[in-house]
């Protein structure tokens, strides 16, 4: 390996390995999402919707900032928004995808309330959201508030 190539390695190592441990602080509101494209807002401006109104008509809100309480489930190639929790089947799809959470900042199937704007999808692949188009909608976070669980 040359040393160019190796130098782009490491410096780009660096930068995910510094994202990846960015402090998930608290100001009073929740856990600071990671703005990796999410732009923030006050949870205060967000209409509050349910999870249930916002799947059943994704296009209601599209661009709109919403603020929506469920279950966040990350894994391996998933970030959702669930009822529940629990939450039954992951992949079921019975959620919202979600952009914007810095990784291992919650843990699985917290219950939160996420304050962000709305991408409707179309019902089928490859324009519906997430991972595989599965979802009626994408949700990209600038407030997190996790929920004691019910």
């Amino acid at each position: 390996m040359d040393v160019s190539k190796g130098i782009a390695l490491a410096l780009t190592v660096w930068m995910l390995v510094a994202l990846a441990c960015l402090p998930a602080h608290v100001d009073g509101v929740g856990i600071a999402p990671n703005s990796l494209g999410c732009v923030g807002f006050s949870p205060s401006r967000a209409l509050p919707v349910t999870l249930e109104a916002l799947r059943a008509d994704p296009m209601r809100y599209h661009g709109r900032l919403v603020r929506v309480r469920g279950a966040y489930v990350e894994s391996f190639e998933m970030s959702a928004l669930h009822p529940g929790p629990p939450v039954q089947d992951p992949w079921a799809a019975e959620g919202v995808w979600v952009n914007g959470i810095p990784v291992t900042a919650l843990p699985s199937e917290q219950a939160v309330e996420l304050t962000g704007i709305v991408a409707a999808g179309r019902p089928a692949f490859p324009y519906g959201k997430g991972h595989l188009g599965q979802w009626p909608a994408a949700l990209c976070v600038s407030s997190i508030q996790p929920l004691p669980t019910p």
